[in-house]
């Protein structure tokens, strides 16, 4: 029988509680898409609170290791992809050393006039001609990430002609055109995803997405490619690390 520490002692009764149940799920006993015991089992089992059960499930949900469903109960969610933010990494490489398929879709490909924002990202001028190109990045045949990518087209043409669905965008920037790339700044933002987002990602209308914009440079610290991925955080978080400065 497991004992739980009493209320003068840290950390809380739910905080016990929640840290079984992961535990259960880290050693395969509740493996990802199982139903996890419901607040009145719980509060049978360990003899506990309703609210206590609930706050400890509650938890679990709002750290992303479970999910809820309507009226059937709470669910082990799938572990989330780590995508760190340390190295220069396409996305579908990402995956492939994570051990899952990826596969992407091109949604859109078009040629538009920059405005002003665009022309400062790429310090290009107003007008000029730029591709938006728009992917699904799927893994394992779920939808991770809706990405629009931006490149002028005078540093690439004939871009389009280039099957990106299959082709890495890196690759094809790095081997075909020349350019050596160097860095990337990075953004991150979180958002609600509006109804095609929400469509195209296949999650519900207002649920939060993670917002990477990203702008790449060449080892001459020239912009050459920007990219806003649209992010599940069901399914993705990211990672970094920061280093102390003092000696």
């Amino acid at each position: 029988m497991i004992k739980l520490r009493s209320k003068e002692q840290l950390p809380p009764i739910y905080d016990q509680i929640k840290r079984l149940l992961e535990e259960k799920i880290e050693n395969g006993e509740y493996l990802p898409g199982s139903k996890l015991p419901s607040e009145r089992e719980l509060s049978e089992q360990y003899k506990i609170s309703r609210m206590t059960a609930r706050n400890a499930l509650t938890s679990l949900v709002n750290e992303g290791r479970a999910y809820r469903k309507q009226g059937k109960g709470t669910y082990v969610a799938k572990p989330k992809i780590k995508r760190d933010l340390l190295h220069l990494t396409g996305f579908s490489k990402m995956l492939k050393e994570r051990g899952i398929e990826p596969s992407n879709y091109t949604l859109g490909a078009e040629i538009f006039e920059a405005d002003k924002i665009i022309s400062e990202k790429f310090n290009i001028s107003i007008g000029e001609e730029v591709y938006k190109i728009t992917r699904l990045r799927r893994g394992n045949q779920q939808n991770f990430a809706l990405e629009y990518s931006y490149l002028p087209v005078k540093l690439f043409p004939g871009l389009l002609d280039y099957d990106l669905e299959k082709d890495s965008l890196y690759r094809i920037i790095e081997e075909e055109y020349g350019f050596k790339l160097k860095f990337a700044k990075q953004w991150i933002k979180l958002a609600k995803a509006n109804e095609y987002e929400a469509k195209v990602l296949e999650i519900n209308p207002d649920t939060p997405i993670l917002i990477l914009e990203s702008i790449t440079y060449t080892k001459h610290d020239m912009p050459v490619e920007m990219t806003y991925s649209l992010t599940r955080g069901d399914l993705c978080e990211f990672y970094t690390e920061l280093w102390s400065d003092l000696s």
